[in-house]
């Protein structure tokens, strides 16, 4: 079961005010006592010595059985002994004061409570200043309560405006979660973060980013299924007609033709569907494949000799003549369709006794993949527009589906690598250069 934030400052931040309270009162409770102790030890020791200097003459007589005062509401009590210990002097009727068993301070059990007195030894004799305990300790816990009552008042209060302090600070994940739940896949403008805090704008920042990339992400499914609809109109219009020739051919000449034609055109067309779910594998993100270390030269002999028969039926020499062995990062399915589709349109659009030559080329700063063909080539003014999808060739003898080079540069911007289209060695044909950002090995 999850938490509320605001449960958990609440949770956490109660222990501090507690600890806050009480590590300021326990230490005034303690040196108010500690200060009323010495203030009032100097006051015995005051009187005790203004008692000295003072004349005096046979004080109340001892009254054993006036008990009832026990010292209440009396500051202080005061006697004087002579030599002998008898009572010269008394301040009040009490029972004497007993003798204490050292000179200066000291604490004494009399009327059935703890009094603190003075011994002072004079020429005179000596001279007892006492005064009780509990005096001081309700004198001591008055003035603790008076210095005290502000921070009692001011926790509590201190509580309350910290609940809605809360609140308020945690206002604006509200808003934005309200603003979230408003949001629908037709609906993905980006959330206001006008006057939000910095905490909160980072979280709506990346809440944008996200409806941005799902805003590209469906805007592209809808283009996708806009231009797949299209492109597949005209290949099934077509082998429903070839299909209905072949039906009607009567000659077993014009049969073998038309389900020839017939053959074609399924081949053609389930090139077109193939190249069609890998762009849709692709598109809007392939990015959930983590990029792994991986040879590339091993790579792309391996896609080499994939494409080895299909080359040698149609008579180009396909080979691997360069292949330095270099590590890149990289998704492996992903890299071999962009070098596959480079090869197969290599082998597409090159006349027969041409050769296809793949390199793997590691210099000092970056990784070159390159398939260099002694085909026809492209046209500079096309060049810009065959990563298009569903563009083909001007003047192409051979048909396809105009999605091999889109599908590779798509392969290409996800390995942060470039795709460029250059004359072939010698002028002749055309070369597909893919290099990657830098020396991955």
């Amino acid at each position: 079961m999850s938490t509320s934030i605001r449960k958990r400052l609440t949770y956490w931040l109660m222990p501090v005010l507690l600890l806050t309270g009480t590590a300021f009162a326990v230490p005034t409770w303690l040196n108010v006592h500690e200060e009323i102790d010495e203030l009032f030890d100097k006051v015995l020791l005051d009187a005790a010595y203004a008692l000295s200097h003072a004349n005096y003459a046979q004080g109340a007589k001892t009254d054993s059985n006036d008990l009832a005062l026990h010292g209440n509401g009396v500051d202080l009590v005061s006697q004087i002994r002579d030599s002998e210990g008898r009572i010269l002097f008394q301040s009040h009727a009490f029972s004497p004061i007993p003798l204490g068993g050292k000179s200066g301070y000291d604490t004494v059990n009399w009327q059935n409570q703890a009094w603190r007195v003075v011994n002072l030894k004079t020429d005179k004799g000596l001279i007892q200043v006492a005064q009780a305990q509990q005096e001081r300790r309700e004198t001591a816990n008055e003035i603790t309560l008076h210095l005290l009552t502000p921070l009692l008042i001011l926790l509590p209060a201190l509580t309350l405006w910290l609940g809605w302090a809360i609140g308020r600070g945690l206002a604006p994940l509200a808003q934005v979660a309200d603003a979230v739940a408003h949001r629908n896949p037709h609906s993905l403008a980006p959330i206001p973060n006008k006057d939000l805090p910095a905490e909160v704008n980072i979280l709506v920042d990346a809440l944008n980013g996200l409806l941005n990339q799902l805003n590209q992400a469906l805007s592209a499914q809808r283009q996708f299924t806009a231009d797949a609809a299209h492109e597949l109109r005209s290949p099934l219009t077509a082998l429903s007609l070839q299909a209905q020739l072949a039906e009607r051919a009567i000659a077993p000449e014009q049969r073998a033709q038309a389900l020839q034609t017939l053959r074609q055109g399924i081949d053609r067309a389930s090139h077109l569907v193939q190249q069609l779910l890998t762009l849709a594998r692709l598109d809007p993100e392939v990015g959930d494949s983590p990029l792994k270390p991986l040879f590339l030269d091993d790579l792309a002999r391996n896609v080499v000799a994939d494409f080895a028969p299909l080359a040698a039926n149609r008579h180009v020499d396909l080979g691997l003549t360069r292949a330095d062995h270099v590590l890149v990062a990289g998704a492996e399915e992903a890299l071999r369709i962009l070098l596959g589709n480079l090869i197969d349109n290599a082998i597409r659009y090159s006349p027969t006794n041409t050769r296809i030559d793949v390199s793997v080329v590691n210099d000092a700063k970056t990784v070159r993949l390159e398939v260099n063909d002694t085909g026809t080539g492209i046209a500079l003014n096309e060049r810009g527009r065959v990563f298009d999808r569903f563009y083909r060739v001007l003047n192409s003898a051979e048909s396809g589906s105009g999605l091999g080079l889109a599908i590779a540069k798509r392969i290409a911007d996800q390995h942060q690598a470039d795709i460029t289209l250059s004359d072939g060695d010698g002028d002749m044909g055309l070369k597909v250069i893919v290099t990657f950002p830098e020396n991955r090995e």
